[in-house]
């Protein structure tokens, strides 16, 4: 298995918008082939989430085209790949 680790900054304003933007978010991202689970974390002015994928090749896909559009409630800060080496 591969991880997706995103890391984001909050924008003011963000509480309004968040759960409608995950909502689509998880949508696309269930779609993509090889999709495990997802956690997607906040401290209020960061975010972290951790998205679970059954190949290196489903997980660095997604990495490779994400972005933000320009009115999302957060600003992407990074996007990295990791090979799991245990999940429990």
């Amino acid at each position: 298995m591969h991880a997706v680790v995103f890391q984001v900054d909050m924008k003011e304003g963000w509480e309004g918008k968040v759960d409608a933007e995950l909502d689509q978010l998880v949508t696309m991202v269930k779609s993509v082939p090889g999709f495990v689970r997802g956690t997607w974390t906040t401290d209020g002015q960061r975010g972290l989430s951790f998205l679970l994928f059954e190949s290196q090749e489903s997980a660095q896909g997604l990495a490779d085209n994400a972005s933000m559009p320009p009115d999302a409630s957060v600003t992407l800060r990074s996007v990295d790949v990791y090979e799991v080496v245990r999940d429990v």
